[in-house]
């Protein structure tokens, strides 16, 4: 990347806006200094955002997005050849973007034409509990009916929405779009070119159509892994194509929205950092050369593209070969084509946070996770050794700081997932704020989360199987 392509904000403000002296001559003769200001920079664009279609924002207000929301049966075709029955939001999968400043009001007017009850849990967004689309505190909205959510939006990033009724099936058959929260103050939010939001997900077809659900024992033990990888809802075996000029800079947004198939990444033939994770942008980005994101996970990425060819977000899987040995194989998912041309467009590639305030942990509490095998009910799992919990797991005071021992005691991962929340993993090589994270089989992790947010909040299981089958619990923050 050249480096006189990337200026701070200050830097463009400075060049842009610095005035010149230069002498006159003023009525009788004298000579005097006046300001010669530069003509104005040329507009900065609007980033332009490549991926679903943002929801039309139905107020005039500059502080309230005011937006509809349907979810409906409709045939949506993800390979371009014969459609499928879905699940969609606004007729489309993934469903339309929300997007938002810090502060907005955001006022959801949602209906349900599906015909089976659900809610919108809107993943990663720290809001009162009423609107989080908990079925512990939401009634399901039933067939036909509606319900307004109504929140503020409290920090920026990227973040989703879904169900959070018969989420295994709803989310598999296509109920989950994108949110971006930009800051309000647009010079604390760094600018790209482009963004790109990708929206990664796999499906289990039989015949085209949707494979029954919870029918197997190792979709039961291990979650329901497709057969079909999809970018953005499309079938990915043709991967999407796009072209950019030469040394355009990107942010890509990823977002893992499959029931439970962790995704393993990696971008070839262009230069990249992770600049954000679930909770927000990073106060120091990192490189790295394969990204592991587990399910209900995002991260936000600079991309680069100082060479001239084609790169690729390479999605890696195992698979059998001939042989029936396991191998790792390589699907390209999303292709792009660097010309020659050069993009002028003046990126602003720095930002400033203010300083983490450090926390000292007020306690520690431990959540296990295993499976039994019941002789009525079949495999059931469970957190501290109850399949689904009536009651609370633990009761925090507000303002508390609070390490979460998970320990996994089988075999499958489990991506944890706490609402309304965010927390830090104490494991090295996972920096920044998030609501979920990955803890492998017979291991345990770590975690030091923040419960500022008063409410009961739903703490399970993002494998959505195992959610299904007990894996889901609640905490509740006082007062």
């Amino acid at each position: 990347m050249r480096p006189s392509r990337i200026f701070t904000l200050a830097a463009l403000l400075a060049s842009a806006c610095g005035p010149s002296l230069s002498p006159t001559l003023a009525p009788g003769g004298a000579s005097s200094q006046v300001t010669v200001l530069p003509p104005p920079p040329p507009p900065i664009p609007a980033t332009e955002v490549w991926g679903p279609a943002a929801l039309a924002d139905e107020n005039p207000a500059a502080d309230i997005v005011e937006v509809t929301l349907t979810a409906a049966v409709a045939p949506v075709s993800i390979d371009g050849a014969a459609p499928i029955l879905m699940y969609t939001y606004n007729g489309q999968t993934p469903g339309p973007r929300l997007e938002a400043k810090v502060g907005d009001r955001v006022i959801v007017h949602f209906k349900n034409e599906l015909p089976q009850a659900t809610t919108v849990h809107w993943h990663g967004l720290r809001i009162p509990d009423a609107m989080d689309g908990s079925p512990r505190i939401q009634s399901p909205v039933l067939p036909g009916q509606t319900f307004t959510y109504d929140f503020v939006v409290p920090e920026a990033g990227s973040f989703w929405y879904h169900p959070h009724v018969r989420a295994n099936e709803q989310v598999e058959k296509g109920l989950y779009g994108p949110i971006i929260v930009r800051e309000r103050d647009a010079a604390k939010e760094p600018r790209y070119a482009a963004e790109r939001v990708l929206m990664l997900d796999d499906v289990l077809l039989t015949n085209g159509q949707f494979a029954p659900f919870l029918a197997s024992h190792p979709e039961e033990m291990h979650g329901r892994f497709g057969n079909t990888l999809l970018l953005n809802g499309k079938d990915s075996s043709t991967p999407a194509r796009v072209e950019v000029p030469h040394y355009r800079v990107e942010r890509w947004r990823l977002v893992n929205t499959a029931n439970a198939r962790t995704m393993s990444l990696s971008i070839a033939g262009a230069t990249f950092r992770v600049i954000g994770t679930d909770g927000g942008l990073l106060r120091a980005p990192y490189g790295t050369t394969r990204l592991t994101l587990p399910v209900g996970q995002r991260y936000d990425v600079e991309v680069t593209f100082d060479r001239v060819g084609e790169v690729a977000l390479n999605s890696h899987v195992l698979v059998q070969d001939a042989s029936g040995n396991v191998v790792e194989q390589t699907l390209p998912q999303l292709v792009v084509t660097v010309d020659a041309a050069e993009d002028d467009y003046p990126v602003v590639s720095d930002w400033t946070l203010p300083p983490d305030a450090q926390r000292a942990v007020d306690r520690e509490v431990t959540l296990t996770f295993d499976a039994v095998n019941d002789p009525v009910m079949g495999l059931m799992w469970r957190i501290n050794g109850v399949s689904h919990p009536v009651d609370p797991l633990f009761t925090f005071q507000r303002g508390e700081t609070v390490r979460l021992v998970l320990v996994n005691r089988v075999g499958p991962e489990h991506p944890f997932h706490l609402h309304g929340q965010f927390f830090e993993v104490e494991e090295a090589g996972q920096p920044g704020l998030k609501d979920t994270v990955l803890v492998p089989g017979l291991s345990t992790v770590r975690v030091v989360a923040r419960f500022d947010n008063p409410g009961r909040w739903m703490a399970h299981c993002h494998i959505l199987e195992h959610a299904e089958l007990g894996m889901m619990s609640e905490v509740v923050v006082g007062p």
